[in-house]
C-alpha cells in the first residue's frame, strides 16, 4: 500500500584498504531492498558479501598491488561512469548481486507475508541467477569470458 512516505536509505559505508568503499544506501536503492527490512541485517549481509567477493578476488588484487596499483580506483582501462572505473563498477555489481542473493531468503521468512510467499516460490531460481551474475562479474575482473572449458 502506498503510504506517501519517502524511502530513507542508510548512510552506512563499508571501508576497505584496496577496494572501493561500498555504500549500503546505494545497494538498497539499486537492488530494490524493501524499506521495512531491518537496516542492521541489510548492512551485515552486504558486509558478508564484500568479504566473500574479496576472498575470491585476492589473487587479482595481489597481482595489481605487485604492478604498483595502490587501490582499485587507480587501475586503468575500460570505461568510466559516475567516477567509477570499469574495475570498481564490476566489483560493486558483483558484491551487490551476492548480497541480494543472500537477502532473498529473508523475504520468505515472514518479514513480508504475501510478497514473501511469492518470493519464496521463485527464490531458488532467482538466488541462483544472482549468484551467477556475481560470478560473471568476478570472471570479467579476472579477464575471463562468461563460460570456459578446460581439458582434464
Amino acid at each position: 500500500m502506498f503510504s506517501g512516505k519517502g524511502i530513507d536509505y542508510q548512510e552506512t559505508e563499508i571501508h576497505q584498504e584496496w577496494w572501493p568503499t561500498i555504500h549500503v544506501g546505494d545497494f538498497e536503492a539499486r537492488r530494490g531492498v524493501p524499506a521495512d527490512m531491518a537496516p542492521e541485517k541489510i548492512a551485515a549481509l552486504l558486509f558478508a558479501a564484500v568479504e566473500q567477493v574479496n576472498i575470491e578476488l585476492a589473487p587479482y588484487q595481489q597481482r595489481q598491488i605487485e604492478q604498483g596499483y595502490n587501490s582499485a580506483e587507480a587501475v586503468q582501462g575500460g570505461a568510466t561512469m559516475q567516477g567509477f572505473n570499469r574495475l570498481c563498477h564490476l566489483y560493486q555489481t558483483a558484491v551487490f548481486a551476492r548480497a541480494k542473493a543472500d537477502l532473498l531468503p529473508e523475504y520468505a521468512t515472514g518479514q513480508m507475508r504475501k510478497a514473501g510467499d511469492s518470493v519464496a516460490e521463485r527464490e531458488p531460481d532467482t538466488r541462483e541467477s544472482l549468484l551467477a551474475e556475481s560470478q560473471v562479474h568476478i570472471r570479467t575482473i579476472f579477464g575471463k569470458r562468461r563460460a570456459s572449458a578446460m581439458l582434464l
